[in-house]
């Protein structure tokens, strides 16, 4: 086993969520709303008009370039309305497949006929990043990797949606595996699982001795957070180092996430596209924590009232997870395709941030899983020397929010380093971070 020379350890919240392991299918939601700026690129365009018919399946929007991913309907019915940012279908309540959508009967081998498959079912990064997959695979082609991993860590203290896919469907996610290793040409495919989730492990080695797909297996590493990193991922699985400044992908590994495994396994075998994925909605506030099959283009509150609905008002609601999730500023929000979960928490279960100075204590720099100097990173942020902040690797940092969490000031230095990486630096300013997650639990 590799473990992760720095990072943190995290409090447990995964157990509500686990009470089931079951992955429920809530009723679809009378209106979906579906945002055409949900995945990494240029936002996309609809090919549909007001009033046209639409199946479950359905493309509805599709970019310009080869670039972009097309976006499918969750439900089937009418299209209510179409603007420049998204568009909204009122569901007939039947879900009506697109008759495109059935079993493919003979699978292809060919690396360039499954991207084109890949690109065309929609599919993203599902670990978060919502990067489009078939790009990543036709760079790992170009630079002949070596191999390819799948993330199913899931290093967030609340999440569980891989988890419980993993479970429920392993045969699924080795042949999905299988199939993302010959679109890569890389010559072995490693799923990479932390040591809380021997269930999972046993059960993926055990359908793979009747599979004997024997270019994927598995790797164990121990519980750390964010074990679930690009870095940590590669040194897991490949034993070396990664250099400070080096990329998986430049030293000849693919990372990509096991729900997105999952998702290439149903666009090869049954020609469906991504209009839905597994999402962990919990919480104190919630209710009944569950596992959802979510339709992308749910609002929020639908999938919670799926879950019996929320005990307490909340604080915050986060789509993902605490430490590296993005707070939303009310229910109506849908869902896309790179959310992995709904999290409501109270006001105990965040981080005070406070107006106090930086001590120079040194727990960022230690606890850093890319080997970054955070404190010196938010003071060129603050005096808006863009020259230091580059100097010092700011669009090297991963945003898990280590440094966030483990200092002593609370100094909100994910969201300081977020905005500086994305906007002019300003002489000074102190943005709300989207995670705030209380090292106290």
């Amino acid at each position: 086993m590799k473990t992760l020379r720095q990072g943190i350890r995290l409090p447990d919240f995964k157990y509500r969520s686990l009470s089931s392991t079951h992955i429920h299918l809530p009723q679809a939601s009378r209106f979906i709303t579906l945002l055409l700026n949900q995945h990494a690129g240029v936002p996309l365009k609809p090919c549909v008009q007001l009033g046209d018919p639409v199946f479950v399946g359905t493309k509805v929007a599709e970019g310009e370039n080869w670039v972009s991913t097309p976006i499918h309907s969750s439900v089937s019915g009418r299209v209510s309305e179409v603007t420049q940012h998204s568009i909204v279908i009122e569901s007939d309540e039947a879900d009506r497949l697109d008759p495109a959508i059935q079993v493919r009967g003979e699978i292809p081998s060919d690396p360039d006929q499954l991207i084109e498959i890949i690109r065309q079912a929609g599919i993203v990064d599902l670990g978060g990043s919502g990067f489009p997959t078939h790009v990543h695979l036709v760079e790992a082609r170009k630079k002949g990797i070596e191999a390819l991993v799948l993330n199913g860590c899931e290093s967030e203290p609340f999440l569980v949606a891989d988890h419980v896919l993993m479970l429920n469907h392993p045969v699924e996610i080795i042949k999905g595996a299988e199939l993302l290793r010959i679109a890569s040409s890389a010559k072995r495919a490693v799923i990479v699982i932390e040591q809380n989730k021997l269930e999972a492990v046993e059960i993926l080695n055990s359908k793979n001795y009747n599979l004997k797909i024997e270019t994927v297996s598995t790797v164990t590493v121990p519980t750390r957070y964010p074990q679930g990193s690009e870095r940590a991922l590669f040194e897991a699985a490949t034993g070396r180092k990664l250099n400070w400044n080096q990329s998986a992908l430049e030293a000849g590994v693919l990372v990509e996430n096991v729900a997105t495994a999952f998702a290439v396994y149903e666009a090869v075998y049954l020609k469906k596209p991504l209009y839905e994925r597994v999402m962990t909605v919990t919480g104190d506030c919630i209710v009944e924590p569950k596992n959802l099959w979510a339709r992308i283009g749910t609002r929020a509150v639908d999938l919670i009232r799926s879950c019996k609905g929320l005990m307490r008002e909340p604080e915050r609601v986060i789509f993902g997870g605490p430490m590296t999730g993005e707070a939303v500023p009310d229910l109506e929000i849908p869902v896309t395709k790179k959310v992995q979960g709904i999290l409501a928490l109270p006001s105990d279960s965040l981080a005070v941030y406070k107006e106090e100075p930086c001590i120079r204590c040194g727990l960022c720099v230690e606890v850093c899983p890319e080997s970054l100097v955070p404190e010196t990173l938010i003071r060129a942020v603050e005096i808006g020397d863009r020259e230091l902040a580059k100097e010092y690797d700011i669009d090297s940092c991963t945003e898990c929010g280590c440094c966030a969490y483990i200092c002593p000031s609370k100094i909100p230095m994910v969201a300081m380093i977020r905005e500086g990486k994305q906007v002019s630096i300003q002489e000074s300013f102190r943005p709300q971070p989207a995670y705030a997650f209380s090292s106290n639990g």
